[in-house]
């Protein structure tokens, strides 16, 4: 089997994800230790911080989840392991599902407000988007 060199574009995409991942971990940790300054900086009132506040432990599983295969996943296809899709695919499902279910139960809409709730869509797009690609490389680079 002959490997193919990556092309460019594997390079612009996996950074991109990369780095929007790394932006995601950040802001885990931050939300989660609840830091003062990062809730001011970004207009989170009490509210915002209640909500973080005891933060259910299975809503923590699918955002971890949906975090560390967003950051794992570019990794993996730089490498060209078969393992990067289905990272991604994890990471979609991950995030589909916190959104929904925060959605509905814990009433983020309202908490977070319309432009974190349209940013989170955006997110999830982009990671849809993102195992496609991981899919496309796999089948057109590797020949699997």
């Amino acid at each position: 089997m002959i490997i193919k060199r990556n092309p460019w574009h594997l390079w612009l995409f996996s950074f991109f994800v990369l780095f929007l991942y790394s932006m995601g971990i950040y802001d885990l940790f931050m939300m989660l230790t609840h830091n003062q300054n990062y809730y001011v900086t970004h207009g989170y009132g009490k509210q915002v911080v209640d909500y973080f506040t005891n933060y259910p432990i299975y809503f923590l599983v699918l955002w971890v989840t949906n975090l560390l295969g967003g950051f794992f996943s570019p990794f993996l296809l730089i490498i060209r392991s078969k393992w990067a899709k289905t990272l991604a695919f994890t990471s979609t499902v991950a995030d589909l599902l916190l959104l929904l279910f925060t959605f509905i139960f814990r009433n983020r809409l309202n908490v977070l407000g319309v432009s974190v709730a349209v940013f989170d869509i955006f997110i999830l797009g982009i990671t849809f988007g993102w195992y496609f690609y991981c899919g496309y490389i796999d089948k057109h680079m590797t020949g699997r």
